[in-house]
């Protein structure tokens, strides 16, 4: 997609001369729509179009389900760093910079399409089968070797040590992850996992230690560890229970960092370990293929008692109704005055639900949002009923919204009764695999009263795709975006992009989590409207007028 058109000749003839097929597009709009129709192999996309740039393209592309897994490599005459992560946190896989070579535009062709073989022709005589020898051996997405390639440092580490610790480490449940945020933010996390568990080298692991990933495209990661010599069961086994606590809380100190704002929930880590001894009688493979066996059934245990605990204490929280409401304000930028309160719901403090992502994501994944539901709707409206406060900000996710529509407008009664003063914020943590249903879903809740607002907007989830489907009347724009960008041209540019939007389809901006001045007058000078945050008043038990 390029609006000049002697670019596109030069392209299209380039990539012809190649072997590839290229076909051409004027401008943003007329891409995405042949994009979506035709499904290409790969967007070459122009970042300064009219109309819509190809940053906006770019997240467009990445949001719609019929072209978020094609690959894009942005066409920009802006070399700048900033342009460049603007770019990736949009969806761009490269970047060609003009005015360009065309060895380079093949290159970065051909690199883009590495992992759509079935999808391009053979270019520049390169062979297919060493390229797909070598994904089998190194993981593409966490640049660890798979457990095959270490087979040989792991025989000579054992003719030396004797003895290994197989650590076999897990984040969550991947199919949960997967399901509820879609395979980008799984693949992130995973990536992010793998990263995490390098810099635990030279602390809990030494230089020597292998790390390693099962198989291609797996989400367990392996660390083999050398144990001191002549160790009797019980202390091996108490020395592998001790490392593998300290993983898992390492881990998951390291992932929360890395992945704040990405994931709303607390990701779980899960460490199990086996012992791997050396035995000349049986093949290494043999050896490495038993311990990652024992350590896999370690797992499931664990992860069975987790489980049951988990039930067994949600339900309590249920049958107690123990369920703690506060409301945080939400001022006007301009005039300081509070315009309206977030009701925030959350479970017991001390608590395994006590994070409301937690307690919402558990309810999502085990068909108990109703009974959740009913229980925050009536406390958050119970108590603000009698405050008369102004509007009431409540959460709702996105794979709810159509049970609420269909059966649970019922539950939603103490919301009904207050009238126009309730807004429904909608948090898009999960890919929305039906848009037309979340859209008639929508439609019924308006009709019944409700304003609408998306949380999160520019959080990556908080898709374009949405903004377009939703027009809601608010549209709360992410803390990471509200912290520094004052010092941050990015996050300024995002901001922007984003009040824009709001102001073509009528929404009111909110900043959410400021917690600074500059913050503060950040977004102020970039023409968000109001904003929450411990900055403008920390929630309470009792919103005030």
């Amino acid at each position: 997609m390029d609006d000049d058109a002697d670019v596109r000749s030069v392209v299209e003839a380039t990539l012809s001369a190649a072997g590839f097929e290229p076909t051409g597009a004027a401008d943003g709009s007329e891409g995405i729509e042949r994009a979506v129709l035709e499904r290409p192999d790969l967007v070459l996309l122009d970042v300064v179009m009219p109309h819509l740039s190809g940053w906006e393209v770019c997240a467009t592309l990445r949001s719609l389900p019929e072209t978020s897994s094609i690959p894009v490599v942005l066409l920009t005459g802006k070399s700048e760093i900033r342009d460049f992560v603007v770019g990736r946190q949009a969806g761009a896989v490269d970047f060609v910079t003009k005015p360009f070579t065309r060895a380079r535009l093949v290159e970065a062709v051909e690199a883009a399409l590495a992992g759509r073989d079935d999808a391009r022709p053979e270019p520049l005589g390169r062979e297919v089968p060493e390229r797909r020898t070598r994904g089998l051996l190194l993981d593409a997405l966490t640049g660890l070797p798979t457990v095959p390639l270490v087979v040989d440092a792991l025989r000579e580490k054992l003719l030396v040590d004797q003895d290994l610790g197989v650590f076999l480490i897990d984040v969550d449940a991947v199919a949960s992850l997967e399901d509820h945020y879609g395979w980008e933010v799984l693949d992130e996390v995973v990536r992010e996992a793998a990263t995490g568990l390098r810099r635990l080298v030279g602390t809990l692991f030494s230089t020597g230690d292998l790390l390693a990933v099962s198989r291609p495209g797996s989400s367990a990661l392996v660390a083999f560890v050398a144990l001191p010599f002549g160790l009797g069961e019980e202390e091996a086994a108490a020395r592998l229970g001790r490392k593998a606590r300290q993983v898992e809380e390492s881990l998951g100190a390291l992932l929360g960092e890395s992945l704040l704002g990405r994931v709303h929930r607390r990701l779980e880590v899960t460490v199990a370990a086996s012992r791997l001894r050396y035995n000349p009688q049986v093949r290494v493979e043999r050896l490495v293929e038993r311990a990652l066996a024992e350590a896999a059934a370690a797992a499931s245990t664990r992860e069975g008692e987790r489980v049951v605990s988990q039930r067994e204490e949600f339900a309590a929280i249920l049958r107690r109704r123990a369920i703690e409401t506060v409301y945080q304000p939400i001022r006007d930028l301009a005039t300081g005055r509070t315009v309206a309160w977030e009701a925030l719901s959350r479970g017991p403090a001390g608590s395994g639900f006590e994070s409301p992502e937690v307690l919402f994501d558990y309810a999502a994944r085990h068909g108990r949002v109703l009974p959740l539901e009913e229980i925050c709707v009536r406390y958050s409206a119970s108590r603000f009923g009698a405050s008369e406060a102004g509007l009431l900000f409540v959460n709702v996710e996105t794979n709810v919204v159509n049970e609420l529509a269909r059966g649970g407008l019922e539950v939603l009664g103490p919301l009904v009764a207050l009238g126009p003063s309730v807004v429904l914020e909608i948090t898009e943590r999960g890919a929305i695999p039906d848009f037309d249903a979340f859209r008639e879903g929508i439609s019924a809740l308006r009709r019944a009263g409700f304003r609408i607002a998306l949380d999160d907007a520019g959080s990556g989830h908080a898709s374009l795709h949405a903004l377009a489907e939703l027009r809601p009347d608010y549209l709360k724009i992410t803390q990471s975006l509200v912290t520094g960008p004052h010092r941050d041209g990015i996050k300024s540019e995002i901001v922007e992009m984003l009040v824009r939007l709001g102001g073509r389809i009528g929404a009111v901006t909110v900043a959410e989590g400021i917690e600074t001045e500059a913050d503060l007058a950040g977004v102020r000078q970039l023409g968000v409207a109001l904003g929450q945050g411990f900055l403008l008043g920390r929630p309470a038990p009792v919103p005030e007028p």
